[in-house]
């Protein structure tokens, strides 16, 4: 009777077995769906930050134009003043001919120097004053800012708006031409002027400006 027990104990055990390994094989197979399942349903991690845009690179220093004081006659009145392209002091980085250079800009954007300002009232030429087409009347009055470095005026408005900060409104930056054919210009005398300097000017139809000229 004994073995009787002892055979189906046996046999029970040996049943059980398949159905332990079963269970076991559901429960993975659960935790595994509920795995992938949470795989599925998460929230996608965000987008990588975009790359920083690359700085741009700084332009590099070019050359600008000049004019500097010409000597007057002693009979031209004293409240005249006159520039031009082949005034003293004549020390040019890059100069054409021997002068100004209109073209490349004579002058490195490192230097600096006042910035020749214009303001045209109409005002009428005086006894006295003779001009040409190359050292024409600019029919008002021309004077001069604090020396700046060449390089800070980015653009005509820039040196234009510093005219304006120091010698008020109706001022801007004097352009090669406002003395009808370009090289050199006259007009009432206004403050700022050194017959030791140079004078930054701009020119409207060639690259020889701090903002567009070739370094």
């Amino acid at each position: 009777m004994k073995r009787v027990w002892w055979l189906v104990g046996i046999l029970g055990v040996l049943l059980l077995i398949p159905l332990w390994l079963k269970k076991g094989l559901d429960d993975r197979a659960a935790l595994t769906a509920k795995v992938e399942l949470q795989q599925t349903t998460a929230p996608a991690p965000p987008p990588a930050p975009a790359p920083a845009a690359l700085a741009e690179a700084p332009r590099p220093i070019g050359f600008g134009l000049t004019f500097a004081l010409v000597p007057l006659d002693d009979k031209l009145p004293p409240d005249t003043v006159g520039l031009s392209c082949h005034g003293e002091p004549r020390q040019l980085d890059r100069p054409h001919q021997d002068s100004c250079n209109p073209y490349r800009g004579d002058t490195t954007c490192r230097t600096v120097l006042p910035v020749l300002c214009v303001k045209t009232t109409g005002a009428a030429k005086p006894e006295g004053v003779l001009d040409s087409f190359y050292q024409g009347w600019v029919r008002g009055t021309l004077a001069a800012t604090s020396p700046v470095m060449g390089a800070v005026l980015e653009s005509v408005d820039v040196a234009t708006a510093r005219c304006v900060a120091e010698l008020g409104a109706g001022w801007r930056m004097a352009e090669f031409h406002d003395g009808q054919g370009g090289w050199g210009l006259q007009g009432q005398r206004g403050t700022g002027f050194d017959p030791n300097t140079r004078y930054w000017v701009r020119i409207n139809d060639q690259p020889g400006n701090c903002w567009d000229s070739e370094p």
